[in-house]
Formats: structure tokens, C-alpha cells, sequence
């Protein structure tokens, strides 16, 4: 039996209006307008180009791009994943307060001007329930 890789990396560049992608050991490409598109076309395409696989191989992604490395682009993945931990982590934080503070029987004015902020984002927090963590 012969042993797969679990993953295929799939190269991804862009030219004139048309991204392309080359998967390592395919012959041949695939192009779309999109890089939506282009992802779609990959799912739909990987049963029908790994189909003697018991298990159809994930595709990582590489893109190439003209002033941009994987690495910038990946920073900025880290980046975005420790800003969305941040703000769940304020948002609940922020629920809590404006609950407890208006448990001891504030005003939302009040407790805006405790919090440094406005009456009505007070009020908007109060109303709104704090954001569930998504898992990564």
C-alpha cells in the first residue's frame, strides 16, 4: 500500500485579472477571477484529482506575491488571531462590569462615566451578550 501525504500544497500566484494555482504533483492548473473562486474550484476538484486516495489530502495554501512573503502574510494571521482574543476577552470583561455596576443600582450615564464610556454603548452592552470564543 502506498503511503500519502496528508496535505498538498497548492501554489497560489496571481497574473493580469486571474489567479492561478499549481497543486505539487498535479500536471496542469487552475485559474479563476477570484480567490474565492479559485478555493471553490480546489475543493471540488481534489475528489476527482486524488480519488485513489482513502483519504482525500488538505490543501496549504502558498501564495506568491509581488512585495508580500508567506511570512507577512502569516504574521498577520497571528496578528488577527491575538486581536480577536482581545476583543472577546474585552467584550465579556465589559459585559461584567456594566452588570455589576448595574446590579448596585447605577444609571448607564453613570456607569459610562466609571468606564469611560458613552451612555449608549453601555447600553449596548447590556442588551448585547458577550461574543462566544471561536475555536481556531
Amino acid at each position: 500500500m502506498t503511503t500519502y501525504e496528508p496535505h498538498v500544497d497548492v501554489h497560489v500566484s496571481k497574473t493580469g485579472s486571474l489567479w492561478l494555482a499549481v497543486l505539487s504533483g498535479v500536471a496542469g492548473g487552475m485559474s479563476a477571477h477570484s480567490l474565492k473562486e479559485l478555493q471553490a474550484d480546489i475543493a471540488e476538484g481534489l475528489p476527482f484529482l486524488f480519488g485513489d486516495r482513502d483519504q482525500l489530502p488538505v490543501p496549504v495554501f502558498h501564495y506568491t506575491l509581488p512585495g508580500l512573503t508567506e511570512e507577512d502574510l502569516r504574521a498577520f494571521a497571528r496578528l488577527q488571531r491575538e486581536a480577536a482574543a482581545i476583543a472577546e476577552d474585552y467584550s465579556r470583561t465589559a459585559k461584567a462590569r456594566v452588570d455589576q455596576l448595574a446590579g448596585l443600582g447605577l444609571s448607564d450615564a453613570d456607569i459610562g462615566e466609571l468606564l469611560g464610556l458613552t451612555k449608549q454603548r453601555i447600553q449596548q452592552i447590556r442588551t448585547n451578550p458577550p461574543v462566544a470564543r471561536r475555536s481556531a
